[in-house]
């Protein structure tokens, strides 16, 4: 969408909002996102002093991985009552003509992102030691949303929330397969095939249906020296079982090098674990975290196909993309371990 149309819908969406006028400045587009377009500025509301600095949140973007559907607006609104820190929502709007699309308006959190920052730089070095508690406190509170409100209706529309016997499992793995056939264009991915057939047979229980962020990892967190500031990218949110968010956090590509410290280069399984059963009440089976972070590593491996994909098809050229797509080896080298110490287990 063209800068010159987005910043006159941001300005009516705005204006409605607060019910004066709204003057939006220095809109730009900023890096990050799987599958939103994001863009920064600032806008001044008519008789207030200062700046407001916000983010505006679009429609996926050709070439990105698609959403589960979730209505992101109202999630991120309920997470907030929830006491997840999050950014503080405004209003929806809409950019009209063929490159155009929804979007919503947030507060631009202050902080960091990037993992590399957090792991090296010597001032982050408190964060490390705090910020495991403070994503297993988060964890705790996404999961303790009440999924039945009436702004999560998309959830359980989108997302199936009435599957039978609580097998969130088998709708997973039907939906990454299904992306995987589309993607892959014909390859056969032996590793994957072997993978998705012993996740099938290797389902473990589900005790609590809760929400589930789906992207809940190092890299969609913000933080600061004195830890999280806030949790983002929640258009893969779903019902399903809590365990699965335990699981992704786990997936070594989100331990960005530091790979001797399972959740996010940052602490142990075990460490973790105990943490979230502190803050939630619910204990976690350890068979069954593992189950989901095969099941992570897996995912991930179908979204590396993916990216690569689009990259190929000309959908969209980005070297991000192209990057992503030749990641498929090292995951499913990481499946097949974790296969291996799964069978060992038993």
């Amino acid at each position: 969408m063209h800068d010159a149309e987005l910043t006159a819908a941001l300005e009516r969406s705005l204006s409605d909002h607060f019910g004066r006028g709204v003057g939006v400045h220095d809109l730009a587009l900023l890096a990050g996102g799987a599958s939103r377009t994001i863009y920064g500025f600032a806008a001044r509301v008519e008789g207030e002093p200062g700046m407001m600095s916000l983010v505006a949140r679009s429609d996926a973007a050709p070439g990105r991985i698609r959403g589960s559907g979730v209505d992101e607006f109202a999630l991120v609104a309920a997470a907030a009552d929830a006491g997840v820190r999050v950014p503080r929502v405004y209003c929806r709007g809409h950019v009209g003509g063929e490159k155009g699309g929804d979007f919503y308006v947030m507060d631009r959190l202050h902080g960091e992102a990037i993992a590399r920052k957090l792991h090296r730089d010597p001032k982050y070095e408190g964060t490390r030691e705090r910020l495991p508690e403070d994503l297993a406190t988060a964890l705790a509170r996404i999961h303790a949303i009440d999924p039945s409100e009436p702004r999560l209706l998309s959830l359980a529309v989108e997302r199936g929330a009435a599957t039978e016997g609580g097998d969130f499992a088998s709708r997973e793995i039907a939906r990454y397969r299904g992306l995987l056939v589309e993607a892959g264009a014909g390859h056969p991915f032996p590793v994957l095939g072997l993978a998705a057939r012993w996740l099938e047979q290797s389902r473990p229980p589900c005790a609590h249906e809760t929400v589930v962020h789906g992207d809940f990892r190092v890299g969609n967190v913000m933080f600061d020296e004195q830890g999280l500031t806030g949790v983002l990218d929640w258009e893969l949110a779903h019902l399903g079982d809590p365990l699965e968010d335990i699981g992704w956090l786990t997936v070594r590509a989100w331990r960005f090098g530091r790979d001797d410290l399972a959740v996010g280069g940052l602490c142990s399984r075990e460490h973790f674990w105990s943490l979230y059963e502190r803050a939630s009440g619910r204990s976690v089976d350890p068979e069954a975290a593992r189950y989901w972070e095969i099941f992570g590593n897996w995912k991930w491996a179908v979204i590396c196909v993916m990216q690569g994909a689009s990259h190929k098809a000309g959908s969209r050229a980005d070297v991000e993309l192209a990057a992503i797509g030749r990641r498929v080896a090292e995951v499913e080298w990481e499946i097949l371990d974790l296969l291996e110490e799964a069978d060992r287990a038993r």
